[in-house]
C-alpha cells in the first residue's frame, strides 16, 4: 500500500484556513430556535463541509443539536459513518460504477440512500440483496429543479416497485426549492403545490410517507411553513444566511496569510499582469503568497480589500492589479507600518474586515463558491 506524501509541507505555508468549530455549534444553535421541537434539523456537510473540513463540521453541528447529517457523495456518507457519528447519514448522488463499489457498504452500514429514477431503485435494491439487508430510500421529487429527481408524473411507478420489494423500505420524500434565497418569487409556492399533490397522490395509493422535507438555509429562515419533519441547512449553517434574519449568525472560516515582502513604488507604478493598476502616487505594496490556485477568485482583481494586522493595528486596504495564481497586491498607503510577516486576513469573522459576501461580490458570484474554493493548498486550522 503506497503513502502519498504531500508535496508541500503544511507547518511550512502562511497560508491557513482557520475554522472555528464554536461557530458552527452556535450557529446550528441560533438556526434550531426557528424550529417546531419536532422538526428535525439535517446539517448538510458536502463539500467537505462546505471546505470547512467534513467531520469536523459535523461534529460541531451535531453539538449545536443537529440529529442528521447530509452529503451528496456515497463516499463522505461512509467516511461520516466510520468516524462513528451514531445519526441518521443521508446521501443522495451516485451514479452505477460508485452504486456497484459502496452501495452494498452503505446499506449495510444503514444509511439512508435517496433515489430519484427507477434505475436508481434498482441499484439500491440490488445492493440490499447483496447483504441482505433492508434500505432506507427517500425518493427524490422533481418539482422544477431540473437535477436529481422523479418527474411527478413518474413518481407512482418508483413508489410501488418499493413497496412491493422488501428489499427497500420508503422513509422520506423530498425536494429542492430553486428560488427560496428570494422569498418574493413564486417558483417556491409553485415548487411546494406540486411536491404536496404528489406525495398526496402517493400516500392516498400507497399509504403514508413518513417524512417530508423542503427547507434549505433560505426557506428554514424565511418559510417556517416548509419546516416539515426536517430541514436541510447548508450555507446559514457557516454564518452566511442567503435570506435577511434577525439571527446572528457568525461566518466560521477566517482566511489568513502574511506579508511576504514590502516595498515602496512612485506614482506611475504598474501593477499584475495586464498593467491592470497604476499607482496615482508614491505608496507602500505588501505582497501576499496567495492567490487563485489556493481559491482566491481572479475575478475580484482590485474589487477587494483585506485587512492588515501592524504595529499600530488593523487596517483595511485595497487589493490592486490582477489576482495571480500565487500572489496578490496590496496598497499599504504611503504611511503605512506595516512590514514582512505581519498578518493579513483575506475573509472571515473580524471586526470591520472583508467577508466572503465581500468576494462574492467583487466576483460576481456567491459565498457558497468562496467558501468552498479555498482548496486543499490552504491548511485548515480547527479551532474552538
Amino acid at each position: 500500500m503506497s503513502v502519498p506524501i504531500p508535496a508541500e509541507d503544511p507547518r511550512q505555508i502562511p497560508n491557513r484556513a482557520v475554522v472555528d468549530r464554536s461557530a458552527i455549534t452556535d450557529n446550528v444553535r441560533a438556526l434550531k430556535t426557528k424550529l417546531d421541537e419536532q422538526t428535525a434539523l439535517m446539517a448538510v456537510v458536502k463539500a467537505d463541509g462546505y471546505s470547512h473540513g467534513m467531520l469536523a463540521t459535523a461534529r460541531a453541528a451535531l453539538e449545536g443539536g443537529a440529529t442528521w447529517l447530509g452529503v451528496a457523495h456515497p463516499a463522505g456518507a461512509l467516511a461520516l459513518s466510520h468516524a462513528g457519528l451514531d445519526v441518521p447519514i443521508l446521501t443522495w448522488m451516485y451514479e452505477p460504477r460508485t452504486a456497484e463499489a459502496l452501495l452494498p457498504e452503505l446499506v449495510a452500514a444503514g444509511i439512508d440512500v435517496s433515489v430519484g429514477s427507477m434505475e436508481m431503485l434498482r441499484m439500491v435494491i440490488d445492493a440490499s440483496r447483496s447483504v441482505d439487508r433492508r434500505a432506507r430510500v427517500h425518493l427524490k421529487i422533481d418539482t422544477g429543479m431540473g437535477r436529481n429527481g422523479v418527474l411527478p408524473a413518474q413518481a407512482r411507478p418508483v413508489v410501488q416497485a418499493t413497496r412491493e420489494d422488501d428489499h427497500v423500505q420508503l422513509v422520506a420524500a423530498w425536494t429542492h426549492l430553486t428560488d427560496a434565497d428570494t422569498p418574493a418569487d413564486p417558483a417556491t409556492d409553485q415548487q411546494v403545490e406540486v411536491f404536496d399533490a404528489t406525495v398526496a397522490a402517493l400516500t392516498e395509493e400507497f399509504g403514508p410517507i413518513p417524512l417530508q422535507h423542503l427547507a434549505n438555509s433560505a426557506a428554514l429562515l424565511s418559510r417556517p411553513d416548509l419546516h416539515r419533519d426536517l430541514v436541510r441547512p447548508g450555507i446559514a449553517m457557516y454564518g452566511y444566511p442567503p435570506v435577511a434574519t434577525d439571527l446572528e449568525l457568525r461566518p466560521a472560516m477566517t482566511v489568513t496569510s502574511r506579508l511576504a515582502l514590502v516595498k515602496e513604488v512612485p506614482a506611475g507604478h504598474t501593477v499584475g499582469y495586464s498593467r491592470l493598476h497604476t499607482t496615482a502616487a508614491t505608496t507602500r505594496l505588501g505582497l501576499v503568497p496567495m492567490g487563485y490556485a489556493d481559491g482566491l477568485h481572479r475575478a475580484a482583481s482590485t474589487k477587494v480589500s483585506v485587512l492588515v494586522r501592524t504595529a499600530d493595528g488593523d487596517h483595511v486596504v485595497p487589493q490592486i492589479g490582477r489576482i495571480s495564481m500565487d500572489q496578490i497586491v496590496l496598497d499599504l498607503g504611503p504611511e503605512s507600518t506595516a512590514k514582512a510577516g505581519d498578518e493579513v486576513i483575506l475573509f472571515g469573522d473580524v471586526p470591520q474586515g472583508p467577508t466572503a459576501d465581500d468576494w462574492a461580490e467583487a466576483a460576481g458570484t456567491i459565498p457558497y463558491e468562496i467558501l468552498t474554493s479555498i482548496n486543499a493548498r490552504v491548511p485548515r486550522e480547527v479551532r474552538g
